[in-house]
């Protein structure tokens, strides 16, 4: 209902009885103007209408022509008179306020800041609320819960042994803790000690990767078990794996299932080489393969390192494709590319792929940081 009749029709049924007078009413649209033809019928209505009775005076209908005069503009051009703009006329006046897109409100911690006790202890503890503000679940939980609510659940998280320091990032990671019930959560707590990890391994597990909380006993059984069958590992291997790579535990199977076609079939590994990558960098199977078969193509065809080295020292198979280009081809350009163990200046893999690039220069090339920026700079 258009504002002005909606304002009329109000006031009507405040003053009296609407059926008591009657608009003969027409509504248009004409260059953004509303259009409004009038028979005002008024008939006898102190005949109509004793004094005890509800009643339309004077001074409310004079209320009711001053509501039409400023919501409305006024013709007495009759209603089948009035001309319609067409759908291809032009028209000058501004009508963005009719035919700009709906835009959903912003949302955020921001507003709750000043006024939300919740808000201000979640800050205290470095949980970083801004990167759950795309999260609308998340959001609920956390604004629809009184802090002292959320206390026995903190405690929790530092009775695994996280550290304080990391708490906040926990929470950040994995706000869903907070509708897991209590008990489910040190049922899941006992699993593990029943598995035989020690304390110092859930708090790994737990600081690691947040979000294990969130998964069953069972479920995390069977994850445990997929491991354990797919690469033949030992009791004590599969928590190893566990411990040095938590995340892995819970992603995916069939990216993992990916990786191990790729580090067998591509790379070329063997069996017991591709279960010493997984004890010791687990996460090689959390990386897309566009990222590491460059990396392994450069490593062992370019530099010449075999399949025994890279199993044996794996962190250059996550490193960076451009880091590991340049700084081999800088001690190439010195003369001292040596990667054999078993002969004098032997450069391990290891000390490629880490540290700056001025404790590369000085430890590694044994040349100045001004050396090596003026080679890059030729490349």
């Amino acid at each position: 209902m258009p504002r002005c009749i909606y304002k009329l029709f109000n006031l009507a049924q405040c003053v009296g009885r609407f059926n008591k007078f009657g608009f003969e009413v027409m509504l248009g649209n004409k260059l953004n103007k509303k259009y409004l033809s009038t028979t005002f019928v008024q008939k006898n209505l102190n005949n109509d209408y004793n004094s005890t009775n509800d009643s339309v005076n004077e001074a409310t209908i004079a209320e009711i022509k001053d509501l039409i005069d400023e919501n409305v503009e006024l013709c007495d051009v009759p209603a089948d008179k009035i001309k319609l703009p067409g759908p291809l006329d032009i028209c000058n006046e501004d009508i963005s306020e009719f035919v700009t897109p709906y835009m959903k409100p912003t949302f955020n911690f921001a507003a709750y800041a000043n006024e939300s006790p919740t808000i201000q202890e979640l800050i205290k503890l470095g949980v970083e609320l801004w990167k759950l503000e795309h999260n609308e679940k998340a959001m609920k939980i956390l604004l629809g819960r009184n802090f002292d609510d959320m206390k026995p659940h903190i405690q929790f998280l530092h009775d695994c042994g996280v550290p304080a320091d990391k708490i906040g990032h926990s929470i950040t990671i994995n706000p869903f803790i907070f509708v897991k019930d209590i008990d489910d959560l040190h049922t899941r707590i006992r699993y593990l000690r029943a598995h035989n990890f020690t304390r110092k391994d859930i708090a790994t597990i737990i600081t690691d990767n947040p979000t294990w909380l969130n998964y069953t006993t069972i479920t995390i059984d069977r994850r445990l078990a997929f491991f354990q069958r797919q690469f033949k590992l030992t009791g004590n291997e599969t928590r190893l794996v566990a411990v040095n790579g938590p995340r892995l535990i819970t992603h995916d199977h069939s990216k993992v299932l990916e990786n191990t076609f790729c580090v067998r079939e591509l790379m070329g590994f063997e069996n017991y080489q591709i279960k010493n990558l997984l004890k010791k960098k687990p996460i090689l199977w959390m990386k897309k393969r566009e990222e590491i078969m460059p990396v392994f193509d450069y490593v062992h065809n370019v530099m010449n390192l075999p399949h025994e080295i890279l199993a044996e020292l794996p962190d250059i198979l996550i490193a960076h494709h451009n880091l590991i280009k340049n700084r081999h081809e800088f001690l190439k350009s010195l003369g001292r590319v040596q990667y054999n163990p078993q002969k004098p200046l032997y450069i391990s893999p290891n000390d490629i792929c880490h540290g700056t690039d001025y404790e590369f220069c000085i430890n590694v090339a044994k040349a100045s940081i001004e050396l090596f920026d003026m080679f890059l700079k030729t490349r």
